[in-house]
């Protein structure tokens, strides 16, 4: 009931009252009309809704910025129209409205809205709330409609050229059975699939065994990067700690082309990824609800990768620079072929030079990427 149907309410009741104690008929009527109306209200909203609505998102990942579009279909199953009405949805702290046109019995229809991606997070997006109202707006009735969904909204992604391949320095390369079979080293013998080569079958090997044994060889020039994200919230600003989420999505999508593994860390301790992941998609996931974290350093995480086995490529992507933590980043030149540091500084000052590192300052991830494909390839 809204505040003037409680106020119809009470002065209907005055009004009978009043009517009643002095004997005046003209405040019985009053009275009387004010709770009819109150009682017709209630029933209108009360009267079980033969509107049926169906939603389907699509599509449920989206990059930040890119269009998810919600598709409603409205069915009126009773045998009387329906009035206009309104949807509305929530959606975070926003409430997104579209309005379903009068609808005869029987009729169907169909509408679509778009729901704001501006903000990356794995977001629940609630049921369609549909509210009656009757003619003199004393009753509001809200009805959901529809079930909670799903919506991941990823990173956005900033096109960069993939590094270079550089130096191998593993000379066994990937060893595990999901690195991908290439024709340069030897890995071992395994049993023959439906599809594989037949000049790679061992055939000594296959008549011991009595079944066919196939040569199982790794690519030993695949490159491996590795991924810092520093998450102290005192180095960033709200929007800068957004971009450079944006950063890190980006370098790890440009890295993995080819399915070559990559690895993400992060200063508050979570590691996803490593040498046997094929497949960015998880780390974009872990990245669409991370959050600034107070917890943990990036030199303890530069101190762990000294204990490690390395790889082809380290990027650090930061806030604002600790100059003092480019010395445990060159530190890393024997694990690494090449050593990147991103700082995300909206002050944007003059680049440093640090003997072994590449350096890329710059106030957004347009701009990062801007840097990144002309210096990081020179």
């Amino acid at each position: 009931m809204t505040l003037f149907g409680l106020a119809t309410l009470l002065a209907g009741v005055v009004a009978l009252i009043t009517g009643v104690a002095l004997d005046w008929p003209s405040f019985d009527l009053i009275g009387i009309g004010l709770l009819a109306a109150v009682v017709l209200g209630f029933g209108v909203v009360a009267r079980r809704s033969r509107l049926v609505i169906e939603r389907e998102i699509q599509p449920p990942r989206v990059p930040k910025g890119s269009p998810a579009i919600a598709f409603l279909t409205f069915t009126n199953r009773g045998r009387r129209s329906l009035p206009v009405s309104v949807a509305t949805q929530p959606f975070g702290k926003q409430r997104v409205r579209t309005v379903i046109p009068k609808l005869r019995g029987g009729e169907r229809g169909t509408r679509a809205y778009r729901l704001p991606t501006t903000r990356r997070g794995i977001f629940d997006v609630q049921p369609i709330e549909v509210t009656r109202r009757d003619a003199f707006e004393l009753f509001r009735l809200s009805r959901k409609h529809g079930h909670p969904e799903r919506i991941w909204v990823y990173p956005r992604i900033v096109p960069l050229r993939r590094l270079p391949a550089g130096q191998t320095r593993h000379l066994e390369g990937p060893s595990s059975d999901t690195s991908p079979q290439g024709n340069i080293t030897f890995h071992r013998l395994r049993d023959y699939v439906a599809g594989d080569d037949l000049r790679l079958v061992h055939w000594r090997s296959s008549a011991r065994a009595g079944h066919l044994l196939v040569k199982h060889n790794v690519d030993t020039s695949q490159p491996y990067t590795v991924v810092v994200l520093d998450l102290r919230p005192s180095l960033y600003t709200e929007e800068s700690f957004e971009q450079a989420v944006d950063v890190a999505a980006s370098v790890l999508v440009a890295s993995a082309a080819d399915k070559a593994p990559v690895e993400l860390r992060l200063t508050d301790g979570s590691v996803v990824g490593g040498r046997r992941l094929r497949e960015v998609t998880p780390i974009v996931d872990h990245l669409t609800g991370v959050q600034a974290d107070p917890g943990g350093t990036l030199r303890t995480q530069l101190l762990a990768l000294r204990r490690m086995r390395g790889g082809t490529s380290l990027v650090v992507v930061t806030g604002e620079l600790d100059t003092d933590d480019l010395a445990y980043v060159a530190n890393l030149r024997r694990r690494f072929d090449r050593l990147v540091v991103i700082s995300i500084d909206p002050e944007t000052r003059a680049p440093l030079d640090f003997p072994g590192v590449r350096l890329i300052v710059a106030p957004d991830a347009d701009a990062v990427a801007a840097a990144w494909n002309l210096q990081v390839h020179a």
